[in-house]
């Protein structure tokens, strides 16, 4: 009687060890482990760019004002002029009034004044492309009366014309293409290495990168392409319509204003290959690219758009338009200053 106690008595806690041990073991095996993934910079940094009005993708893009506005705005005394081109450039002649700021420095004069007081702040620069790229810097960042000199000094005064004139070909006009080109499958973003994590700090630190590495670094000629055939993944940034007419060859078709956001065709962009973004003018194409490369993609825009391999094409065919000529050329007056010397300056020749 006793030996049977004692059995009864070691197994009755060694049950009640093994149902506890299982149970613990069961509610481990129930718990659930969610793994929430980690937003990209670019995807906060698009965020952000979403809630300052998505510039690129709005129908306010480009915010372009031809010479003859600039010029009546001047005599009215409520626009300000900030002139991109180098000193000795701004010296050798400039709209009355200008500011010569460099393009890395942008950013801290916007900052160093009250942009809200003028009823437009105009970007000046050589050709429209250098402007039309810092432009869209400060769109996005929330500078929304910021405009840029359609054909830069160019349309100024004939003094000033030289780039547009010797730039405006038809290198390729005979070679256009009218097959169209497919767009990639939807994947992710590209992305960016940056230690801020506030959406703000990240849109400044963006901001402040693309301006200092210049135009240069987001632009590209028509030789360039012609050389290297088949390395580029090429935007032809038109209206259907005009695409179907004509375009360099492997071009692809994205819709202007509406097909780079993130609801529509933005993710079908490559992220291991550069991309060339071509407008009619390299105008619309800068502020495009400015975009892009704030988002982390290797983009470059075709400096002088089609103009630089179509340009007869585009003054006679209406339909595409947007061709550079004599007309584009004014007489207005301009003035000039001492020239002080600041050493070497990358520009990017637009």
């Amino acid at each position: 009687m006793k030996k049977l106690f004692l059995l009864v008595a070691l197994v009755i806690p060694t049950t009640f060890l093994l149902t506890n041990c299982g149970s613990e073991t069961k509610t481990e095996t129930n718990k659930e482990t969610v793994v929430v993934a980690k937003k990209l910079n670019s995807e906060i940094l698009l965020d952000k760019i979403i809630e300052n009005g998505d510039f690129i993708n709005s129908a306010k893009a480009p915010t372009m004002i031809k010479s003859s506005a600039v010029k009546e705005a001047i005599e009215a005394g409520n626009h300000h002029v900030i002139d991109l081109r180098t000193s000795k450039d701004y010296a050798n002649g400039h709209i009355k009034n200008a500011v010569n700021i460099k393009l890395s420095e942008l950013l801290d004069y916007v900052n160093s004044i009250d942009m809200k007081s003028y009823k437009k702040v105009v970007l000046v620069c050589y050709t429209g492309q250098t402007a039309s790229y810092a432009n869209s810097v400060l769109q996005i960042m929330g500078y929304n009366n910021v405009y840029t000199m359609k054909w830069g000094m160019c349309s100024w005064n004939k003094d000033f014309s030289d780039r547009w004139q010797k730039n405006a070909t038809n290198n390729l006009a005979d070679k256009l293409s009218t097959e169209a080109g497919a767009k990639n499958a939807k994947a992710s973003l590209a992305n960016f290495d940056c230690k801020k994590t506030n959406p703000t700090d990240i849109l400044s630190t963006r901001a402040s990168l693309i301006l200092k590495e210049g135009f240069k670094k987001g632009a590209i000629s028509i030789d360039d392409i012609i050389a290297s055939p088949g390395s580029y993944y090429i935007i032809n940034y038109w209206p259907a319509k005009a695409y179907n007419m004509g375009h360099l060859e492997g071009a692809i078709q994205y819709t202007p204003k509406e097909s780079l956001s993130s609801a529509t065709d933005l993710s079908t962009l490559p992220t291991d290959k550069t991309i060339v973004v071509y407008c009619y003018t390299g105008q619309h194409s800068a502020f495009v690219t400015a975009y892009l490369r704030m988002l982390g993609y290797d983009a470059k825009s075709l400096k002088y758009g089609a103009n630089s391999f179509m340009n007869t094409i585009m003054n006679e065919n209406e339909d595409i338009g947007h061709g550079f000529n004599k007309s584009m050329i004014n007489s207005y007056k301009f003035e000039t200053s001492e020239y002080v010397e600041e050493g070497e300056v990358e520009e990017g020749g637009c």
